[in-house]
């Protein structure tokens, strides 16, 4: 809403609120400042916190050799400037790659790259220390009304008025100008290698590698902001290092036998270890802003909120052999062992097979003679692949620090230590067998092409980790987080199919290549294991959106299943008797009730979003005419659901008090407009005497945020890149003394065309992996970017 249309809002919203009999009459604003506002207009936060961002970025790179030697040296500069106020990335870059043949027998290489990363974007998401998203820039602009200015008389940043609005907030300017939030990377990638040809036929590769890192992460909350107000200024630092290490050995042995004959047989042995060590300090309470986090010190309260030390090591064997018979048929097969530190001391090893064939049909005597088919190949394919990923020392017991308590009978509190978590030896492997089958086809030397792939993936032993009750003895208190041991657990199922058909539709001076990309995938959990049929995925951001325990991994269902309360619309006026069972009245929302008892509580939870797509695309052409060249690719998805969290308080009116922003509360429900999906703002006076008092009002977040009202349809079709180039000739090139130049116009997410009415139909606040997929709240939207440039090579 304009600050025209808030201000009459407001006003309105404030006439029902009558509890007192008669009505106060308190109205928020005068009719002068009404007229104010909508004369001069108001504020438009988000075009205060978003602004246009630019991009710089750089390369200088340096390439040549002899007949036994190869060198290439580059180096790179990046400058992102975000589109948040206050917010910037920086990347500095040096590659290095040298190759030599020292002797006929044995080639070297060695390849280092190094970057330095420096960003300074204020906190969203998950990303603030209390772990709430009230006071991030991103989740204040599009809640705080435009009758609010960005500052006061004096020049200060507003506080906001009581009595309308999102009084509980921040100001959203001074959210994202007042947090000192950089994030220092360092980042070393080191490869080299020894190619021996030990006979003919047999080599022997041996390569050692190592990425080196260290991070160095400070914020600082002054005491303007919201987490930093209370207590004098709230600064964090993040320090860690870490390495990968790995060294691989490969041994090759091909043969070809009497011109038809091809094997390839190849073993490898590799070793690698993840070392990462962190410290995380935490402050309050300091004397002045000035020095901010470089003055940790002087912090009156200062704790280590965590540290850590953690290695991780992995021992791989694998053994493959390729087999192909006139270049028509082609046979792998391959077993693969691995060892992981992560697992228990029983075990640790996964025995991974595979298998895969192929025929070359177009190399086929009766297939050439055709003269129409220039590829045609048929694939198949059978593994089980394994997933290592979780945290060392999760088979184990740990404890951690926090039951501090005076148990020496003294005045002092002594420091005591907890069972955080449950051990389980017995952790394996998870692993996935996966079968796969496909067919290549070219037709006419590669102008038109066409490639489909079907398969279906079973995953086993999945490694989740599962509540376990406090009677256990497990977890701190019932008011922190609840204990949990990490377990192989259940079974999961993905099957699709996705094709591709494109080519080469014109060739010449005007030339076209066109490829389009259907892929569809559908998950299904299968089990939970011990009679489980479901599990909860946390989803908790604060802040009072009340939509935590909504992400679900439930048997039966796919991956990405929210469960809540469905919303069935507003009540009308001839469903009264109805509503007034519910302890509600005409004007209130109205919700599914499942087992028919007049209440609305957990047991009338079901599933009201599946935030998977039923199927994407993607659509890649280039146009090119002599010098000139055109490339464009759209994106799109079908199907999926997205639970947009932002709407719970654009949408919101609390107990006396209009919050919302959204033009949508114009079209709230009244006698006389009652086709609306907007809850009416209900004379509370009405409501009290009638005793109907019951939580789901429209002054709540309705069902503590979780239902469908707030679920819209995700799909969307954007076009992600178009890139505009020019190629000059070499003739001019020959003039000026360089063997190359081409300038170039892009843009990226130029439109995007959907129903969803939030930032950006693919966002997701939660990992897309574990199932919490789709779910959209206080996320940095992403930005439509325009660049130009010159590729010059001399």
């Amino acid at each position: 809403m304009n600050a025209g249309q808030f201000a009459r809002a407001a006003n309105e919203f404030s006439a029902t609120l009558d509890v007192d009999y008669p009505p106060s009459g308190f109205k928020p604003f005068t009719d002068e400042e009404v007229a104010g506002f909508e004369k001069n207009g108001g504020t438009d936060w988000q075009r205060e916190v978003y602004k246009t961002g630019k991009i710089d970025n750089h390369q200088l790179s340096i390439d040549g050799g002899t007949d036994n030697m190869n060198y290439f040296f580059s180096g790179g500069y990046l400058y992102n400037k975000g589109i948040m106020i206050n917010s910037h990335y920086k990347r500095y870059s040096l590659r290095a790659n040298i190759n030599a043949d020292v002797k006929k027998w044995l080639t070297v290489g060695l390849n280092w790259s190094g970057t330095r990363e420096v960003s300074n974007v204020p906190p969203f998401g998950n990303g603030t220390a209390s772990g709430v998203v009230i006071g991030q820039a991103s989740n204040e602009a599009y809640q705080w009304d435009a009758t609010t200015p960005v500052y006061d008389a004096d020049g200060n940043y507003t506080v906001h008025e009581p009595g309308y609005g999102h009084d509980e907030g921040a100001n959203p300017v001074m959210s994202a100008m007042e947090t000192f939030n950089e994030f220092k990377t360092n980042r070393n990638n080191v490869n080299t290698y020894l190619d021996f040809k030990l006979l003919k036929g047999l080599d022997l590769k041996v390569t050692g590698g190592a990425i080196i890192y260290n991070e160095n992460n400070l914020r600082y909350l002054n005491r303007k902001t919201f987490e930093g107000a209370g207590v004098n200024g709230l600064g964090e630092v993040h320090v860690g290092a870490g390495g990968v290490y790995q060294n691989s050995n490969i041994l090759t042995y091909n043969k070809t036998f009497r011109d038809k004959h091809r094997l390839i047989f190849t073993g490898v042995a590799e070793y690698q270890v993840d070392n990462y060590q962190y410290y995380d300090f935490q402050g309050d309470g300091f004397g002045t802003d000035i020095t901010s986090i470089y003055a940790l010190s002087g912090a009156t309260n200062l704790i280590v909120t965590g540290n850590g030390i953690s290695k991780r090591v992995l021992n791989s064997y694998l053994g493959r052999a390729n087999y192909s018979f006139n270049n028509k048929y082609a046979l792998t097969a391959s077993y693969r062992a691995d060892g992981s530190s992560v697992f228990g001391a029983s075990t640790k090893w996964g025995f991974f097979p595979s298998l895969a064939f192929a025929w070359t049909a177009s190399n086929e005597t009766f297939i050439k003679d055709l003269n129409i088919i220039s590829n045609l190949k048929f694939r198949g394919s059978w593994g089980i692949l394994g997933n290592q990923a979780v945290r060392p020392y999760s088979t184990l017991s740990t404890i951690a620090p926090g039951a501090n308590y005076p148990y020496d009978g003294l005045g002092s509190t002594n420091i005591g230590y907890y069972a955080a978590t449950a051990e389980n030896d017995k952790l394996k492997w998870e692993s996935t067998e996966q079968i796969n089958a496909g067919m290549d086809l070219g037709l006419f030397s590669g102008r038109l092409v066409f490639s489909i792939d079907v398969y279906k993936k079973t995953t086993t032993d999945m490694l989740l980790a599962r509540q376990i009750p406090w009677y256990t003895g497990y977890g701190l208190s019932e008011s922190s987080a609840s204990p949990s041991v990490m377990q192989n657990v259940g079974s999961m199922e993905n099957k699709g199919i996705e094709f591709v058909i494109g080519g080469d539709p014109l060739v010449g001076n005007f030339r076209w290549n066109t490829s389009f990309i259907f892929s569809s995938n559908k998950s299904k959990i299968l089990d939970l294991g011990s009679g489980i049929k479901e599990l909860v995925q946390s989803t908790s951001q604060g802040g009072g959106y009340g939509f935590n325990n909504i992400a679900w991994l439930i048997e039966g269902e796919p991956l990405g299943t929210l469960k809540g309360h469905l919303f069935e619309g507003i009540w009308s006026t001839s469903e009264e008797a109805e509503a007034n069972k519910f302890g509600q009245m005409p004007g209130d929302p109205k919700y599914k009730d499942l087992n028919g008892d007049y209440k609305i509580n957990a047991s009338d939870l079901t599933i009201i979003a599946r935030t998977a797509p039923k199927f994407s695309i993607g659509f890649n052409n280039t146009f090119s005419y002599k010098a000139f060249e055109l490339t464009a690719t759209i994106l799109g998805v079908y199907g999926n659901q997205i639970f947009n969290a932002g709407r719970i308080f654009t949408e919101k009116t609390n107990w006396g008090l209009l919050t919302g922003t959204s033009t949508r509360l114009l079209d709230h429900w009244t006698e006389t407009n009652q086709d609306t999906d907007i809850p009416a703002w209900t004379v509370q006076s009405y409501r009290v005497q009638y005793n109907l008092d019951h939580a789901i009002t429209a002054t709540n977040v309705s069902v503590n945020g979780r239902n469908s009202h707030f679920v819209e349809d995700g799909s969307f079709i954007r076009l992600k890149t178009l890139n505009r180039a020019y190629n000059f000739p070499q003739s001019v090139c020959q003039k000026i003394k360089i063997d190359r130049l081409r300038v170039y116009l892009s843009g990226t997410n130029l439109f995007t065309i959907t129903r969803y009415t939030g930032y950006d139909p693919e966002a997701s606040s939660f990992s897309a992996s574990d199932g919490r997929s789709g779910i959209d709240n206080s996320n940095y939207p992403q930005s439509k970017t325009y660049s130009m440039g010159i590729d010059v090579t001399f």
